[in-house]
């Protein structure tokens, strides 16, 4: 799939800077805007929850940044329902969990902050291989 372009210097900003910078997400969201313009947005309900869960990231320390990058995801990949979107986010917070682990594991010192787009990338990839379409 396309977004797997954006992936590389999205997640070699994040892990580098620990920070998205806004010019990726704008390319991003340019690409996101014409795929929405093909296939349509999806439903104000759905939309409302996918805002109060980033927001609620957002109040427990997940970035600006990343949060924006979900949202372009989760507007991309035609979730339809709030299963496949519990789906999603459970793939992305256990890439999550494996990566905090893995530094955890290798460093004997538990990590303060994590890059999440490099987990945010993986999730979805996880997601969309064992998704049923």
């Amino acid at each position: 799939m396309l977004y797997l372009l954006f992936a590389i210097p999205i997640s070699i900003a994040d892990l580098s800077q620990r920070k998205i910078p806004n010019i990726y997400l704008q390319i991003y969201a340019y690409y996101v805007g014409a795929f929405l313009l093909v296939n349509g947005l999806p439903s104000a309900q759905f939309m409302l929850v996918v805002i109060l869960t980033l927001g609620l990231f957002s109040i427990f320390g997940v970035g600006v940044g990343d949060c924006k990058l979900l949202a372009l995801i989760v507007l991309m990949v035609e979730i339809s329902n709030l299963q496949e979107f519990e789906q999603l986010l459970i793939a992305i917070l256990l890439t999550s969990l494996i990566d905090i682990m893995l530094r955890w594991g290798y460093s004997k010192v538990f990590p303060r902050t994590i890059a999440m787009a490099p987990a945010i990338f993986l999730g979805t990839s996880l997601y969309l291989a064992t998704a049923g379409s």
